[in-house]
């Protein structure tokens, strides 16, 4: 009998990926009637993982890898852009702000793993920038800017959706939940940053956001464009694919052990930075033999379990800080490892392989 209930997982996965137990709320419009008629087709249709194998361990580590369905994520971003008209027309008409709106997180990267899936939009002030250099003398000048910008978007965003739950009690952003909205959206006020790096090269990513911790309170500056770019240079055109896979699988197995009563204090951003510095040949391997991206995934984990001193010099790939940062990630590595163990053990079960080699090129269609 397998350690692992993959009857849960694979339900949990499906339910996941589809929205299954997501109720939608419409407007009554003509649009609003074909988007619900579009919306209960995708989730009574089935995915190309579902039926690509007999064995439920592949079909699970097929499911976790594969990106969510098109439609989905582009309903995110149209959700996202809905917000943005409201806001850009209404900060400018009421308060005389202009403003510039980006996505940040895994949905524009594409490694996200609902299809039900919130998403983070930037709202950037446009007047009001800050060089690198004056981040920590001129602190509080920010502080008060985007106090402002914030108070601004709370404002107009209770006037724009009144049937929308519009949360202003988080650190980092204000949460729309609910009403005509088909996702949540966090919106978060910020500024530019012309980092030492953008005032070199120019170059459109490196531009950085300063973002505000409101309980603190204080700035933070993120890089979220130079995380995207390199994430999804490095996919596309050194690994096929196969790095995306790669963080979908893990953060799959995250939700699953925590749904299972593990902690894992390893967030999306750190998932992510994990599996950009794993060997890009055998994650490349998985553009034809799917199954390799999982065993390269295990074999990493393995290997910075094995050797703290490499995991602990580990960068995130925008160089902002270190993966491992805390007691609690390095804890959450060990049984993250674990799971991937077990779940390659049971996949070679499935299978009938005694070796890692057989299974690396083991042929699936995902």
């Amino acid at each position: 009998m397998s350690d692992i209930n993959f009857n849960q997982r694979l339900n949990r996965l499906e339910e996941r990926r589809k929205g299954s137990n997501f109720s939608y709320s419409f407007d009554g419009l003509n649009e609003d009637t074909v988007l619900k008629r579009e919306l209960d087709t995708l989730k009574e249709s089935m995915e190309s993982w579902q039926s690509a194998s007999d064995k439920p361990s592949v079909r699970y580590a097929l499911g976790a890898m594969q990106e969510v369905g098109k439609r989905y994520t582009e309903i995110s971003v149209e959700t996202a852009v809905r917000v943005q008209k409201q806001l850009k027309s209404r900060l400018l008409d009421n308060h005389g702000i202009n403003t510039a709106y980006r996505l940040q997180g895994s949905v524009p990267l594409n490694v996200h793993i609902k299809g039900i899936s919130d998403v983070d939009l930037l709202v950037i002030d446009e007047s009001h920038y800050r060089s690198e250099h004056y981040l920590e003398t001129l602190r509080s000048q920010d502080i008060t800017e985007i106090s402002k910008l914030r108070a601004a978007c709370h404002t107009q965003l209770k006037s724009a959706y009144p049937a929308v739950t519009v949360d202003n009690t988080g650190a980092k952003c204000i949460k729309l939940v609910g009403g005509s909205l088909q996702r949540e959206v966090d919106v978060v006020p910020s500024h530019w940053v012309r980092t030492d790096k953008y005032q070199q090269e120019k170059k459109a990513y490196d531009l950085g956001v300063n973002i505000l911790d409101s309980k603190t309170p204080t700035t933070l500056m993120n890089l979220p464009f130079r995380h995207i770019y390199l994430i999804d240079t490095r996919c596309r055109y050194l690994t096929e694919g196969g790095l995306k896979k790669s963080i979908r699988l893990c953060k799959t197995l995250k939700a699953d052990l925590i749904t299972e009563g593990s902690k894992i204090h390893l967030s999306s951003f750190d998932i992510a930075s994990i599996m950009y510095h794993a060997n890009l040949d055998n994650l490349k391997k998985g553009s034809h033999y799917p199954l390799a991206v999982v065993l390269e995934t295990q074999r990493f984990f393995d290997y910075l379990y094995n050797n703290s001193f490499r995991r602990d010099l580990l960068f995130t790939p925008d160089n902002s800080r270190l993966i491992f940062d805390t007691e609690d990630k390095k804890s959450s590595l060990t049984t993250m490892s674990l799971a991937l163990d077990n779940l390659v053990k049971e996949i070679k079960k499935d299978l009938g392989y005694s070796y890692n080699s057989s299974l690396e090129s083991h042929y699936l269609t995902s």
